[in-house]
């Protein structure tokens, strides 16, 4: 094989010199089914030369027995996959190009031949071999070491990611949804794994779970995998612990290469046994949609790691989602549904579901999240009864502000939630804040909108914080019901009169329910208001005397064709006037009457007296509202108290620094010194 470096960047510079190729051919669009499908052969191409003679050999011996397809061949391979044809990416030949590239995909084992298929991989051959340029390209391709040795499997999914994000918006419209930079999937890892003794020095051969719901290229199981191996290495274990991966993913390409990344897991096999050598990684990895369709439907894990899309709408899912919402807690997303326009806390709740029961050691996750799910919705709403949910069943953990610019393709701030349904006791009932906001380190070049990493230095500050529980100005650990409060609605008395004022006679006789009378009824209805002027001093009677003057005005009338109420109300919209001077309003039966425009609301933290917060915040500035107790908590996880509760998350609350304001004289300083160069500049340019 041709000598190559094994830097990504010269790779991915490399492999879209074969996209350049062929640009007038391809459209930059559809780029994907090119070098992706084609990186993805030749990778599996070096993983087998070491024993295709071998494979070569149990063909021609055990065809007739075992036909094309089958795991036999495995053994021979010492991989996971196989290839029963004679061809490579050199020899295909360059006149019946196509034709021998097909037979040799299709020469795969059924797990690689699948993932290959999926790219569509042979529409774009045709159009290659039209032009004559299919055997350029496949020549081209072959010159590549991509074998295990020389590009390990995180160095082949960056380079992966990075084809992606070369081509952006045009191959991928939502490329970032699973492009997550190795820093942040090592810091997430690093996270769910922490305080598990078991999992890095048992050599018992002990297995867990690891899943990823929205895996794109696979980056955090590989990386879960990679830094099990390392803590591993130098221990000399004979049964270590292993990670058994499971993944679903619904862009067809990311699926593909998440999948050929585990399929490839084994490729090096240094210092495997058999077993190992041929176990398929990947025959947990699924095509589908999560939200819509769960392929692990039923099936919980040890640990789950995520980070689904942001502010992404799950309109096409809705109707699945709805439906299964309406299980309630015996579905996925019984707590409450967000926004139509923002699917992440689908996700969040989906993530929960997966968490292995306390009864099998419990479950943990990390699930990388935009701000938007600390605070969204209203109390009471899908968002809010969400976190409520989460809350009282005392699921988080502990929430990591992250830096910003940190990912390829958004600049926005992030958050790390950690997630556990069995917490240490000492941690019960609290969650722990950590802002790693500034724990960031400038990289010489950017990548896309990624400007900063998370340093090993940093990394291991984080997860050591978050171990020791430390509660210091970047940490804090505080009761859950930090983040829960009431709402309630307040109500204050309403105080008003009538001021009848014959400009407004139009007005009045316009609305609806008093331009519905005949003419003979409009006119007994007018005289009477007249009269109401002339009589009333300075034109103002009390705000009961509208009821009157339709009761009595309706006895004149013949088939009125409004009721009181509407008429009366027609009279108070049009005449009513509020003023403090104007006694306090009681209706027949004796009911205060509120002023429906000064209906308000407040939110009262957790566990705090009405009483004490009324008196406190709101009775010195108006001081007859009161508490409107008929508005209750009502919902999934309804407690029937007055007010509803309500969730929010700050981090600010917690991490905000006063700046104070710079000195006036600094400033004006500063003005002047601008002023002097900008004369100093005019001179010399008018001159």
């Amino acid at each position: 094989m041709a000598e190559q470096t094994s830097q990504k960047f010269n790779y991915v510079d490399e492999i879209w010199g074969i996209a350049d190729y062929v640009r007038d051919i391809i459209k930059r669009s559809e780029y994907n089914r090119l070098v992706l499908p084609f990186s993805l052969l030749r990778r599996l191409e070096c993983a087998l030369e070491p024993t295709r003679e071998a494979v070569s050999a149990a063909v021609k011996e055990h065809e007739s027995t075992w036909g094309r397809e089958s795991d036999n061949y495995c053994a021979f391979s010492k991989k996971a996959f196989y290839n029963v044809t004679n061809f490579r990416l050199n020899n295909l030949g360059a006149n019946d190009t196509l034709d021998a590239l097909m037979e040799y995909i299709n020469g795969f084992s059924p797990n690689a031949r699948d993932i290959l298929l999926r790219f569509k991989i042979e529409e774009t051959c045709k159009i290659l071999q039209e032009h004559g340029m299919l055997y350029t390209v496949c020549k081209r391709f072959s010159g590549f070491d991509l074998s295990s040795e020389n590009v390990s499997d995180r160095e082949m999914s960056d380079i992966y990611e990075h084809l992606i994000q070369r081509y952006g918006e045009q191959v991928a419209e939502d490329a970032e949804d699973f492009m997550t930079p190795k820093d942040v999937v090592r810091l997430a890892v690093s996270m769910i794994f922490a305080n598990d003794d078991e999992l890095v020095n048992s050599d018992k051969g002990i297995v867990r779970t690891l899943y990823d719901p929205t895996m794109g290229t696979g980056g955090f199981i590989t990386d879960a995998l990679d830094l099990l191996d390392e803590w591993h290495k130098d221990k000399k274990m004979t049964a270590p612990a292993i990670i058994v991966p499971y993944g679903e993913e619904c862009e067809q390409e990311s699926w593909a290469m998440g999948k050929a990344n585990l399929l490839l897991r084994n490729a090096g096999n240094n210092g495997m046994d058999e077993y190992d050598s041929i176990k398929d990684m990947s025959s947990h990895v699924m095509y589908g949609d999560t939200l819509s369709d769960d392929k692990f439907e039923g099936m919980t894990f040890n640990y789950t790691l995520s980070n689904p899309p942001y502010g992404k709408k799950w309109e096409k899912q809705a109707s699945a989602v709805n439906d299964e919402a309406a299980l309630g807690f015996k579905g996925r997303f019984g707590a409450g549904l967000p926004s139509i326009s923002d699917g992440s806390m689908l996700f969040l709740q989906h993530v929960v579901s997966k968490l292995a029961p306390i009864s099998e050691g419990g479950g943990k996750a990390g699930i990388v999240l935009s701000a938007s799910p600390l605070f969204n919705g209203d109390a009471g709403s899908g968002p809010s009864n969400i976190r409520r949910w989460l809350f009282e069943k005392d699921f988080i953990d502990c929430i990591v502000k992250l830096p910003d610019s940190i990912f390829f393709r958004t600049g926005i701030n992030t958050y790390l939630w950690i997630l556990s349904n069995n917490k240490p006791e000492e941690r019960k009932g609290l969650i722990q804040l950590i802002d790693a906001s500034e724990m960031k380190t400038s990289l010489r070049k950017n990548l896309g909108n990624k400007r900063y990493e998370i340093s090993q230095e940093d990394r291991d500050w984080i997860v050591k914080t978050y171990i020791d529980g430390h509660d210091h100005g970047k940490s804090v650990i505080v009761p859950y019901t930090d983040f829960m409060y009431r709402k309630v609605t307040t109500q204050q008395p309403l105080h008003a009169a009538l001021h009848f004022d014959n400009k407004k006679l139009d007005e009045f006789f316009s609305q609806k329910p008093i331009a519905k009378l005949s003419d003979d009824n409009k006119e007994i209805l007018r005289q009477e208001i007249v009269a109401e002027m002339i009589e009333a001093m300075d034109n103002t009677v009390p705000y009961e005397r509208a009821e009157e003057i339709v009761k009595k005005t309706r006895k004149l009338m013949t088939k009125p064709e409004s009721t009181v109420t509407a008429i009366a109300k027609s009279i108070l919209d049009t005449y009513m006037v509020k003023s403090k001077e104007f006694p306090k309003i009681i209706d027949s039966k004796g009911n205060i009457v509120y002023d429906v425009d000064l209906k308000d609301s407040e939110n009262i933290p957790w566990g705090m007296d009405f009483g004490e917060y009324m008196e406190k915040e709101v009775l010195h500035f108006a001081p007859e509202t009161v508490i409107d107790e008929t508005v209750t908590d009502v919902g999934p996880l309804q407690d029937y108290k007055v007010g509803v509760v309500g969730t929010n998350i700050s981090f600010n609350k917690y991490f905000y620094r006063y700046e104070a304001p710079r000195e006036p004289k600094e400033i004006a300083s500063e003005i002047l010194e601008l002023e002097k160069g900008l004369e100093s500049f005019m001179e010399g340019f008018l001159v």
